[in-house]
């Protein structure tokens, strides 16, 4: 197993996690974690979501978005950043307190981008 795999791994180990995907800013898949999903539909969307978090961030003199939560019917969409070039994205159940997840995503970005 990879080192990738076993950062993926971790963070699916979360209460509620139930995918986790490393996609470039393009939309591709790189790699996902987790069980039965149209992976390749859900990256195409993920790029979308961080360009309007970056264009309101710069809009509003805040500065590019770092992570973006967006709380859906049923779940939790998290977008974070890696690097230029690479996004990830965590799927959550409904009902899931995530505050543990946020920081440890805010501690190992940078560890994370660097196995990718």
């Amino acid at each position: 197993m990879s080192e990738l795999d076993q950062a993926l791994d971790r963070l699916r180990s979360h209460p509620g996690v139930d995918h986790v995907l490393v996609l470039g800013r393009d939309g591709l898949l790189i790699q996902h974690a987790g069980g039965p999903l149209d992976a390749e539909t859900v990256s195409a969307m993920v790029p979308g979501v961080a360009g309007a978090a970056a264009a309101l961030g710069g809009a509003a003199g805040l500065g590019p978005a770092q992570t973006v939560v967006i709380r859906l019917e049923q779940g939790v969409a998290v977008v974070q950043g890696l690097n230029d070039e690479v996004l990830l994205a965590v799927l959550l159940r409904g009902g899931t307190g995530f505050a543990p997840l946020l920081r440890e995503l805010a501690d190992g970005r940078e560890r994370l981008a660097a196995l990718v």
